[in-house]
Protein backbone atom coordinates (compact mmCIF):
# COMPACT_ATOMS: atom_id res chain seq x y z
CA UNK A 1 0.00 0.00 0.00
CA UNK A 2 1.69 3.55 -1.16
CA UNK A 3 1.88 6.40 1.40
CA UNK A 4 -1.08 7.97 0.10
CA UNK A 5 -3.44 5.45 0.41
CA UNK A 6 -2.41 4.36 4.19
CA UNK A 7 -2.82 7.98 4.65
CA UNK A 8 -6.43 8.39 3.36
CA UNK A 9 -7.35 4.46 5.07
CA UNK A 10 -5.77 5.46 8.67
CA UNK A 11 -5.28 9.09 8.41
CA UNK A 12 -6.42 11.34 11.70
CA UNK A 13 -6.64 15.36 11.52
CA UNK A 14 -4.68 16.65 14.18
CA UNK A 15 -7.82 18.35 15.86
CA UNK A 16 -9.72 15.36 16.21
CA UNK A 17 -7.51 13.72 19.11
CA UNK A 18 -10.73 12.16 20.70
CA UNK A 19 -10.33 9.13 17.55
CA UNK A 20 -7.99 6.54 18.24
CA UNK A 21 -8.42 5.56 14.66
CA UNK A 22 -9.84 6.45 11.71
CA UNK A 23 -12.99 4.80 11.71
CA UNK A 24 -14.00 6.42 15.07
CA UNK A 25 -14.05 10.15 13.38
CA UNK A 26 -17.24 12.34 13.04
CA UNK A 27 -18.67 12.96 10.04
CA UNK A 28 -17.93 16.62 9.98
CA UNK A 29 -14.23 15.43 10.50
CA UNK A 30 -14.12 13.50 7.58
CA UNK A 31 -13.95 15.96 3.91
CA UNK A 32 -15.58 15.57 1.47
CA UNK A 33 -12.90 14.85 -0.92
CA UNK A 34 -11.68 12.50 1.50
CA UNK A 35 -15.03 10.32 1.48
CA UNK A 36 -15.17 10.33 -2.47
CA UNK A 37 -11.81 9.04 -2.36
CA UNK A 38 -12.49 6.21 -0.13
CA UNK A 39 -15.23 5.55 -1.64
CA UNK A 40 -13.40 4.74 -5.00
CA UNK A 41 -11.35 2.38 -3.30
CA UNK A 42 -14.02 0.29 -3.62
CA UNK A 43 -13.36 -0.06 -7.44
CA UNK A 44 -9.86 -1.20 -6.53
CA UNK A 45 -8.09 -4.31 -7.96
CA UNK A 46 -6.26 -4.59 -4.59
CA UNK A 47 -8.10 -6.74 -2.03
CA UNK A 48 -6.26 -5.22 0.79
CA UNK A 49 -6.81 -1.35 -0.34
CA UNK A 50 -10.98 -2.76 -1.27
CA UNK A 51 -11.52 -4.48 2.39
CA UNK A 52 -9.85 -1.52 4.41
CA UNK A 53 -12.04 0.91 2.47
CA UNK A 54 -14.81 -0.74 2.98
CA UNK A 55 -14.15 -1.50 6.41
CA UNK A 56 -13.44 2.47 7.23
CA UNK A 57 -16.80 3.28 5.22
CA UNK A 58 -18.53 0.78 6.95
CA UNK A 59 -18.09 2.43 10.50
CA UNK A 60 -18.25 5.95 9.20
CA UNK A 61 -21.97 4.80 8.38
CA UNK A 62 -21.83 3.99 4.84
CA UNK A 63 -23.86 1.46 3.25
CA UNK A 64 -22.10 0.81 0.39
CA UNK A 65 -18.86 0.19 2.57
CA UNK A 66 -21.19 -2.30 4.89
CA UNK A 67 -22.35 -4.04 1.40
CA UNK A 68 -18.53 -4.77 0.39
CA UNK A 69 -17.43 -5.88 3.84
CA UNK A 70 -20.25 -8.68 3.81
CA UNK A 71 -18.83 -9.71 0.61
CA UNK A 72 -15.76 -9.82 2.00
CA UNK A 73 -17.65 -11.90 4.40
CA UNK A 74 -18.78 -14.60 1.81
CA UNK A 75 -14.66 -14.78 1.03
CA UNK A 76 -13.04 -15.94 3.84
CA UNK A 77 -10.02 -16.82 2.59
CA UNK A 78 -8.84 -13.15 1.42
CA UNK A 79 -9.58 -11.47 4.93
CA UNK A 80 -8.02 -14.45 6.91
CA UNK A 81 -5.29 -13.20 9.23
CA UNK A 82 -5.07 -9.55 8.65
CA UNK A 83 -5.32 -8.66 12.06
CA UNK A 84 -4.14 -11.35 14.64
CA UNK A 85 -4.83 -10.91 18.50
CA UNK A 86 -1.64 -8.97 19.69
CA UNK A 87 -1.45 -11.41 22.85
CA UNK A 88 -2.91 -14.49 21.63
CA UNK A 89 -1.74 -14.65 17.91
CA UNK A 90 -5.10 -15.76 16.59
CA UNK A 91 -6.97 -14.60 13.89
CA UNK A 92 -8.67 -11.81 15.01
CA UNK A 93 -10.45 -10.09 11.59
CA UNK A 94 -14.03 -10.35 12.41
CA UNK A 95 -13.86 -8.91 15.84
CA UNK A 96 -12.19 -5.92 13.83
CA UNK A 97 -15.18 -6.19 11.54
CA UNK A 98 -17.44 -6.39 14.15
CA UNK A 99 -16.07 -2.95 15.54
CA UNK A 100 -17.12 -1.52 12.21
CA UNK A 101 -20.52 -2.81 11.80
CA UNK A 102 -21.44 -2.12 15.06
CA UNK A 103 -20.07 1.75 14.47
CA UNK A 104 -22.17 1.76 11.04
CA UNK A 105 -25.05 0.94 13.26
CA UNK A 106 -24.05 3.99 15.20
CA UNK A 107 -23.65 6.45 12.45
CA UNK A 108 -26.21 5.14 10.24
CA UNK A 109 -29.42 5.42 12.88
CA UNK A 110 -27.99 8.90 13.22
CA UNK A 111 -29.23 9.70 9.73
CA UNK A 112 -31.43 7.13 8.46
CA UNK A 113 -33.32 6.17 11.70
CA UNK A 114 -32.68 3.31 13.59
CA UNK A 115 -35.16 0.67 12.60
CA UNK A 116 -33.34 0.50 9.18
CA UNK A 117 -29.84 0.34 10.73
CA UNK A 118 -30.70 -2.59 12.72
CA UNK A 119 -31.86 -4.55 9.57
CA UNK A 120 -29.08 -3.48 7.79
CA UNK A 121 -26.89 -4.87 10.94
CA UNK A 122 -28.48 -8.06 11.34
CA UNK A 123 -27.15 -9.98 8.84
CA UNK A 124 -23.42 -9.74 9.17
CA UNK A 125 -23.87 -9.57 13.33
CA UNK A 126 -25.36 -12.83 12.57
CA UNK A 127 -22.55 -14.63 10.87
CA UNK A 128 -20.30 -12.98 13.22
CA UNK A 129 -21.72 -14.81 15.93
CA UNK A 130 -21.83 -17.96 14.34
CA UNK A 131 -18.30 -17.80 13.62
CA UNK A 132 -17.30 -17.15 17.20
CA UNK A 133 -19.32 -19.91 18.13
CA UNK A 134 -15.92 -22.26 16.66
CA UNK A 135 -13.20 -19.56 16.75
CA UNK A 136 -11.58 -17.88 19.50
CA UNK A 137 -12.38 -13.96 18.83
CA UNK A 138 -14.18 -12.24 21.06
CA UNK A 139 -17.61 -10.42 20.54
CA UNK A 140 -18.07 -8.11 23.38
CA UNK A 141 -19.28 -5.53 21.44
CA UNK A 142 -22.14 -7.61 20.26
CA UNK A 143 -22.95 -7.76 23.87
CA UNK A 144 -22.39 -4.11 24.61
CA UNK A 145 -24.78 -3.06 21.27
CA UNK A 146 -27.58 -5.80 22.22
CA UNK A 147 -27.60 -4.36 26.08
CA UNK A 148 -27.58 -1.23 25.11
CA UNK A 149 -30.45 -1.97 22.40
CA UNK A 150 -32.23 -4.60 23.50
CA UNK A 151 -33.07 -6.02 20.34
CA UNK A 152 -34.20 -9.69 21.66
CA UNK A 153 -33.55 -10.95 17.87
CA UNK A 154 -30.18 -11.54 18.94
CA UNK A 155 -31.16 -13.82 21.80
CA UNK A 156 -31.36 -16.81 20.20
CA UNK A 157 -28.08 -16.55 18.51
CA UNK A 158 -26.37 -15.83 21.24
CA UNK A 159 -27.76 -18.54 23.55
CA UNK A 160 -26.63 -21.46 20.82
CA UNK A 161 -23.28 -19.18 21.30
CA UNK A 162 -23.21 -20.32 25.02
CA UNK A 163 -23.87 -23.59 24.27
CA UNK A 164 -21.35 -23.72 21.74
CA UNK A 165 -18.37 -22.36 23.85
CA UNK A 166 -19.61 -23.55 27.76
CA UNK A 167 -18.50 -27.19 26.64
CA UNK A 168 -14.93 -25.69 26.11
CA UNK A 169 -13.76 -23.35 28.95
CA UNK A 170 -9.92 -23.58 28.05
CA UNK A 171 -10.47 -21.66 24.51
CA UNK A 172 -13.57 -19.65 25.45
CA UNK A 173 -13.30 -18.61 29.13
CA UNK A 174 -13.58 -15.27 29.15
CA UNK A 175 -16.13 -15.66 26.29
CA UNK A 176 -17.96 -18.04 27.82
CA UNK A 177 -18.17 -15.05 30.82
CA UNK A 178 -19.49 -12.10 28.77
CA UNK A 179 -22.13 -14.04 27.12
CA UNK A 180 -23.42 -15.25 30.58
CA UNK A 181 -23.43 -11.56 31.46
CA UNK A 182 -25.48 -10.62 29.03
CA UNK A 183 -28.03 -13.80 28.65
CA UNK A 184 -28.67 -13.51 32.47
CA UNK A 185 -30.23 -9.99 31.79
CA UNK A 186 -32.84 -11.51 29.70
CA UNK A 187 -33.34 -15.13 30.57
CA UNK A 188 -31.54 -16.55 33.67
CA UNK A 189 -32.85 -19.84 33.63
CA UNK A 190 -31.99 -20.46 30.54
CA UNK A 191 -28.37 -20.20 31.68
CA UNK A 192 -28.73 -22.13 34.82
CA UNK A 193 -30.05 -25.11 33.44
CA UNK A 194 -27.19 -25.04 30.64
CA UNK A 195 -24.50 -24.80 33.25
CA UNK A 196 -26.30 -27.62 35.56
CA UNK A 197 -26.05 -29.70 32.16
CA UNK A 198 -22.83 -29.21 31.83
CA UNK A 199 -21.93 -30.04 35.36
CA UNK A 200 -20.93 -25.96 36.06
CA UNK A 201 -21.89 -23.31 38.22
CA UNK A 202 -22.66 -19.73 37.61
CA UNK A 203 -19.56 -19.26 40.31
CA UNK A 204 -17.23 -21.08 37.70
CA UNK A 205 -17.11 -18.15 35.59
CA UNK A 206 -18.86 -15.26 36.81
CA UNK A 207 -17.48 -13.69 40.32
CA UNK A 208 -19.51 -13.17 43.35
Amino acid sequence: MDPKTYELLNGIPEHADYAVEAGDLDREDISEERMAAVRQLLNSENEMERFQASKLLTSWGVHDGLIVLEEYMRRPEIIQGIYTHRLHGYDDTYRHILMAVTMYFANAAEVSGKELARRQVYDVLSKIIALANERPFEISEIYSFVHREKYSEYLPLLKQHLIAIVEHPELHRWKIKDAIGLIMEFDADFVRALLSENDKILQDFVKK
